[in-house]
């Protein structure tokens, strides 16, 4: 369920359905059936040439006229097996009214002249030769029943022709062409065969044709040698002539790097595709296949790739529309499926409409795989899905140029999901129905999330996406998109959404309704199949028909007899009985159908309805016949008007005669079953209609009431309210109403949250009179200061400030604490020096609340220039910051604190020792409305700042050390004078000699004495 193929064509008298898979005579698939609802048959259209198309995989309407396509026509062209497609237009009796195409194209004539050179050197052994030349035949064969001559050359050092151009045409046996070819030897030019082969064989002379793809391929075992020809003298003339050239090396003598470089000279570009390389000549057989793949590529195509289609494969008609410059039909398969669109229009010449051949980023982009019209003040746009673009889906824009007719791309959008086939449905919506395109809705029925499934964008006035139901990741939500017209009958257009592998295959159908100028993101109706138990998809021969139900609109009047409750009918006292009849409601009910078919005015339904009188009051002003506000009753009617008439009654004396009664009906529609539809019901659009009664006002003919009222009050005399010390505040209200009549007029008083409200007393009695009845006050907590509110004045505020100091990076802190029972506004201003004769003092760098959220500081630098000696500022330029604190709470203290760097260059200018800095801080409030009984609202902070000099000890102790060591120099002088550094043990030596007498003595001189005067032994 939800699938996209074939959807039935449907009309209120038959049923179109394409079964594109089913299988009838020898070739031929698909057939188109017409089916009556009513007896639930089906029976052939009769269409010829369903030869392999698939017929009846699309089915387009217009107007009820079908247009049914085959997109997938076998035709084999030679060798070749093309794809193609077409579509049949039928007329409204079913009858084949157009073949588009009118003819399937002619197999293309591809003509191609190739020639063979082969490589006959001594290097081959006969075994080797007679391989290549069944390798030669067999190739031949396989182009046997193509458009393609064969000429064979063999070289060596020598050259030998054995066939040209039209020897071929006369005999195209190839065994009997290659049998008699003769190995010639010698070594190898081959640069010299291919010059050899560029003049004297592709000439008209030996039989080639101008139109005719030229091929050359060259079979050769090895190198040239001593060819006195390089290949730069015969490649780039074979290149000129635009020849394709293919490269056989066979042999080991390719492993080397130069011989395979050989090999990449005489290939075309590119050369991975135009050379084979195999080991022997046993493995030429290998490559036939893919040698005859390649040439047979190469014929038909306007690229360089040998690898390319046009329209081979286009399978035109894999989507189709009926534009009104005409049919419209996919060609997903042209250009390397590429794809694009044919247009066919009344000249009968189609137009194809596709990107520029030159952008291969789109090659297997699957162009034309869905595609819609879109229509903006007269001129149609084309809007094409590419589902498989870079894997993520492309949709884009096809306008027509005003000047030269052609159709070119103008916008893009592609999708954000790899493998999502964004662009793989399409459904362009005219919501109004005013010929102008309002949306267009792109499926990605491939998107993924882990909870849902597929993915619908919308585009064109907002973006938005759509989505199934949660929890059906891969439900492929969008793979099938149709407008199904107004089923709401809203008077905008709706849309049905398949998601054909929700409920575990099963599939799910959703119905989106348009809105004006927009669509609904959530969908309103949801199909699912709850059992498998018969074939509702059409996969085994059967169609389920989903209709939508006739849509009733019911038109409610409700009116009052008389239409305002006149003052008869509430002159009354409060909480006085009356029972008095205020009015008459007239209730009717019209249905209409608001969708259309061809059912008429055979629909009946019952309608439930209840009728309530002011539902969202509590206490009751009216009634229906004086006993309760709601009433219910049941009416069976068809495509008609009923009324019903009911009395209103006012059981007691209304309070409220300003706002109207309010009348709500409510009401439901059951639809009777439609026995000439099955039994199908019909269904409500809307199901409640809201109305007014109105009271009778005294207002003079305009009926607008002007009063003029005048309020006035006094505090009795009190002129300040101190609380905690004044007990009660009396107010005296005076109302005076010089205009016409006010009705439920309120007096509101609003106060401070510091007074509590006790009484309201009457001092005079307000004369009765008709329509001026009750009195009602109002007292209100005042939340803030109320425009026109009196307040009274006397709250008291202790805001006592604590604080300390530190020096050089001085901190000083403030608290702020509120003692009494209320919390209040108030204003904290902070004051400090911060210059001196434009030397900075302290550096303030920030105020730091301990609740930043409650403040707000703003900075203030007032310039003052009062001599004194005590450094306040008076002398000194302060800075201001104020601080405004919302509500300080009370017994909750809010501290701030002050942070800055104290300088000293500034002390000098002052001529003091000592200097004195005073920071202040101030608490501020409203004194109109607050007073306060203590002062101690002010703090100041001294920090004292004394001069002191640092004495240098450098002199004193160079002056010391020298003054030192003079003195001990004298000292030493001296005692040396007085013989204390003299020696005595010399002295007493000798005065001990000469107390003993004459002794021996020994000589302690050691010098040259004579020999006679030495002393003898």
């Amino acid at each position: 369920m939800g699938h996209p193929l074939s959807p039935p064509l449907f009309s209120p008298r038959r049923l179109i359905v394409g079964a594109p898979l089913q299988i009838g005579d020898v070739n031929e698939t698909g057939k188109v059936y017409k089916c009556d609802p009513g007896s639930r048959r089906c029976e052939e259209i009769p269409i010829q040439s369903r030869v392999l198309c698939s017929e009846g995989h699309l089915l387009t309407p217009c107007l009820l006229v079908p247009q049914a396509c085959g997109p997938t026509l076998h035709r084999a062209c030679g060798e070749n097996m093309y794809v193609n497609g077409y579509c049949f237009l039928l007329d409204q009796n079913l009858r084949q009214l157009q073949h588009i195409p009118d003819t399937q194209p002619e197999c293309p004539k591809h003509v191609t002249d190739i020639v063979l050179l082969i490589d006959g050197s001594g290097s081959i052994t006969p075994v080797d030769f007679g391989k290549m030349k069944t390798f030669l035949s067999e190739i031949m064969k396989r182009f046997h029943s193509t458009d393609t001559q064969f000429a064979l050359m063999q070289y060596s050092n020598k050259f030998e022709l054995h066939f040209d151009f039209m020897e071929y045409r006369r005999s195209r046996d190839p065994d009997r062409l290659v049998q008699g070819v003769e190995q010639l030897h010698g070594t190898t030019h081959t640069a010299s065969a291919i010059r050899k082969v560029m003049r004297e064989l592709f000439t008209s002379g030996r039989g080639a044709r101008d139109e005719a793809t030229k091929v050359l391929i060259v079979i050769t075992d090895g190198e040239k040698y001593k060819d006195p020809l390089s290949y730069s003298d015969a490649v780039p003339e074979a290149e000129r002539a635009g020849i394709i050239r293919y490269a056989i090396g066979v042999g080991q003598a390719f492993s080397s790097d130069t011989a395979q470089q050989e090999l990449h000279v005489i290939a075309s570009e590119p050369t991975n595709e135009h050379i084979f390389r195999v080991d022997s000549f046993d493995a030429l057989q290998g490559i036939q296949s893919q040698l005859q793949e390649k040439i047979f590529a190469i014929e038909g195509t306007q690229s360089q790739s040998s690898s390319s289609f046009q329209l081979e494969m286009s399978q035109e008609g894999f989507s189709s529309l009926l534009s009104p410059d005409g049919p419209v039909l996919g060609a997903v398969g042209a250009y390397d499926w590429s794809g694009g669109i044919y247009l066919y229009e009344s000249s009968g010449k189609p137009s194809f409409i596709n990107v520029s051949r030159t952008s291969t980023d789109m090659n297997d982009a699957y162009l034309g795989y869905s595609s819609q019209v879109i229509t903006a003040n007269g001129q149609s746009s084309y809007v094409v899905g590419a589902p498989r673009y870079q894997h993520t889906g492309k949709v884009i824009l096809f306008s027509q140029d005003t000047k030269g007719g052609k159709w070119t791309p103008r916008s893009e959008q592609s999708g954000e999901q790899i493998g999502s086939y964004f662009g793989g449905t399409l459904c362009a919506l005219d919501l109004d129905r005013d010929g102008n395109t309002d949306l267009v809705l792109i499926g990605a029925p491939m998107y993924y999330t882990a909870l849902n499934g597929g993915r619908v964008y919308i585009c064109l006035i907002n973006w938005l996406t759509l989505q199934g139901q949660t929890g059906q990741a891969f439900g492929h939500f969008g793979a099938s998109m149709s407008e199904i017209g107004d089923i709401s009958g809203d008077g905008q257009m709706d849309v049905a959404i398949g998601a054909p592998m929700e409920n575990d295959n099963r599939g799910a159908l959703y119905i989106f309704h348009g809105e004006k100028g927009d669509l609904s993101p959530q969908y309103r109706q949801a199909a699912r199949t709850l059992q498998a138990v018969s074939d509702i998809a059409g996969a085994q021969g059967q169609v389920l028909l989903l209709r939508s139900r006739p849509v009733l609109r019911v038109r409610v009047s409700i009116s009052f007899q008389p239409p305002t409750i006149p003052t008869s009918a509430f002159n009354c006292q409060e909480q006085e009985q009356l029972n008095t009849e205020a009015s008459r409601a007239e209730v009717c009910f019209t249905v209409t159908k608001s969708t259309m078919d061809s059912l008429g005015d055979s629909i009946s339904s019952t309608i439930q309805y209840s009728l309530a009188l002011d539902p969202r009051r509590t206490k009751i002003r009216a009634a229906f016949d004086s006993t309760s506000p709601v009433l219910s009753r049941e009416l069976h009617l068809g495509i008609e008007t009923r009324c019903e008439t009911y009395r209103i009654m006012l059981p007691l004396c209304p309070e409220d005669t300003l706002t109207p009664i309010t009348l709500r009906l409510n009401y439901t529609l059951t639809g009777e079953p439609i026995a000439a539809t099955s039994r199908l019901r019909p269904i409500l659009s809307e199901d409640s209609a809201p109305v007014s009664l109105p009271f009778q006002k005294d207002c003079g003919t305009d009926g607008r009431c002007d009063d003029q009222l005048e309020i006035s009050f006094s505090f009795s005399g009190l002129s300040t309210l101190v609380v905690g010390v004044t007990p009660e505040l009396n107010t005296t209200v005076s109302i005076q109403n010089r205009g016409e009549n006010s009705y439920s007029t309120t007096v509101r008083f609003f106060y401070p949250g510091a007074l509590s409200y006790r009484r309201v007393l009457l001092l005079q009695v307000p004369q009765c009179t008709p329509g001026m009845r009750g009195r009602l006050c109002r007292w209100c907590r005042a939340a803030g200061n109320e425009q026109g509110a009196q307040h009274g004045r006397g709250l008291g505020i202790r805001a006592p400030g604590f604080s300390s100091c530190s020096a050089l990076w001085r901190v000083c802190f403030f608290q702020v604490k509120n003692l009494r029972q209320r919390s209040v506004p108030i204003l904290v201003t902070f004051q400090f020096p911060v210059e001196l004769s434009g030397v900075r003092v302290w550096d303030v760098s920030e105020v730091v609340p301990s609740k930043p959220s409650d403040t707000s500081p703003a900075c203030v630098l007032p310039q003052l220039a009062i001599s004194s000696h005590f450094q306040n500022c008076s002398v000194a330029t302060c800075k201001k910051i104020r601080c405004r604190i919302a509500s300080l709470e009370m017994q909750q203290p809010l501290e701030f604190m002050i942070n800055g760097n104290v300088s000293f260059q500034w002390v000098s200018q002052t001529q003091q020792q000592k200097v004195s800095l005073v920071s202040e801080a101030q608490i501020e409030y409203e004194e109109e409305k607050y007073t306060q009984k203590e002062g101690f609202v002010q703090r100041q902070v001294q920090t004292v700042v004394e001069r002191s000099e640092v004495y240098n000890y450098l002199p004193i102790i160079v002056g010391s050390s020298v003054g030192g060591l003079g003195l001990l120099a004298l000292i030493t002088a001296a005692l040396y004078k007085l013989g204390f550094f003299k020696r005595q043990y010399k002295q007493r030596l000798e005065d001990g000699v000469e107390g003993e007498g004459p002794g021996p003595t020994q000589s302690t001189t050691t010098g040259n004495l004579p020999a006679s005067d030495a002393p003898k032994q």
